[in-house]
């Protein structure tokens, strides 16, 4: 017969470093996105998944700041989960662009496949990051 141990509710210090461990991913795939995409991502308006990449993990050494200082100004906060709103519809505007494909007029045309789905990757930076950087100063905040 096997007995049920209450769990141990996490503390404002483990939160916290979950939230920076959550961030040092999202910044390191979003990293290895900006590599990958340099490559792939050469005509046109494709160079924009680069900038997208390149945006998420910029955004991510902010946010892993922030969650490492003890008190880091509202603003800052804003700022940060702006931006990861912003590339969140960064995603978005990739689903849509690999749906539609490139536009007569718009560089020269690329006739590979799209991945429809690939950007959706952005827009789960931008989630995991954001709540990060919210649940983060939260528990910095009952420390």
């Amino acid at each position: 017969m096997s007995t049920l141990q209450p769990m141990a509710k996490a503390t404002g210090g483990t939160t916290r470093r979950i939230c920076v461990y959550a961030t040092v991913v999202v910044g390191g795939w979003s990293l290895l996105e900006v590599a990958s995409l340099a490559f792939r991502h050469t005509n046109g308006a494709e160079i924009y998944g680069v900038l997208v990449a390149a945006v998420a993990f910029a955004n991510a050494v902010a946010s892993l700041a922030l969650l490492r200082s003890a008190h880091p100004p509202t603003w800052a906060t804003a700022v940060v989960l702006v931006v990861w709103a912003v590339i969140g519809l960064g995603g978005i505007a990739g689903v849509v662009a690999h749906i539609v494909g490139p536009v007569a007029g718009h560089g020269p045309v690329d006739l590979r496949p799209r991945p429809t789905l690939a950007p959706l990757i952005f827009t789960m930076f931008a989630l995991v990051g954001g709540a990060a950087v919210v649940i983060g100063r939260r528990a910095n905040r009952k420390q």
